[in-house]
């Protein structure tokens, strides 16, 4: 969709390369160089796949294009529906996590994950996909607090929209009234226009 966000845009951190995930990342700097088999706690942030991610802004683009949805309700779709993505995507992890990876603390609904474990287990997760970004843990609190945020954002804007909508249905419903109302009135001033026409009659 040309004005929802994109993959590049949704990911902060690329899972396409290590380097790049691991940006910030000091304790994971010399993994591959040390003999030291395990990390202190990271982040991990998991978020749905790039196909998942395109099907459905061109589900939401089509619906556009249809006229179901308005461009400001697309937008709180999108994001609606992308949070949905990324829990289920956290709660596969969760259930699949490797046994040499310990889950330390959890937010699925965020995909946000604090783990001890072996390093290669945890840079395997970058590798293979499951994981979209890995953070140091210090950064775990802060960022729960960031998507709390946007979560609470995302429902005072839906529930706005919400209101908006209503505030339509009401005007359409009391217009649809008041010209039953003046159609009537207009009935029953012909009906009186016509007895008095009788009565001139006798």
């Amino acid at each position: 969709m040309s004005n929802l966000p994109t993959r590049r845009g949704f990911l902060a951190l690329t899972g396409a390369g290590a380097t790049a995930s691991l940006a910030g990342c000091s304790q994971f700097e010399s993994i591959g160089q040390s003999d030291d088999d395990a990390t202190a706690a990271v982040t991990l942030q998991v978020r749905p796949d790039e196909e998942t991610i395109s099907t459905l802004g061109d589900e939401i683009q089509s619906d556009v294009e249809s006229g179901d949805l308005g461009r400001q309700e697309a937008q709180l779709e999108y994001q609606k529906r992308q949070r949905e993505l990324v829990e289920s995507a956290a709660t596969d992890f969760e259930d699949s996590a490797p046994t040499a990876i310990t889950i330390e603390n959890s937010e699925t609904a965020y995909g946000l994950f604090l783990v001890t474990g072996s390093d290669e287990a945890i840079l395997q997760s970058l590798r293979d996909g499951a994981v979209g970004a890995i953070y140091p843990g210090e950064q775990y609190d802060p960022l729960v607090r960031q998507q709390q945020q946007r979560a609470q954002q995302l429902e005072q804007q839906q529930a706005l929209l919400e209101q908006q909508r209503q505030t339509g249905a009401d005007g359409e419903t009391n217009e649809s009234e008041t010209a039953t109302e003046t159609a009537a009135g207009n009935e029953s001033s012909d009906g009186n226009e016509s007895t008095a026409g009788n009565e001139t009659d006798g």
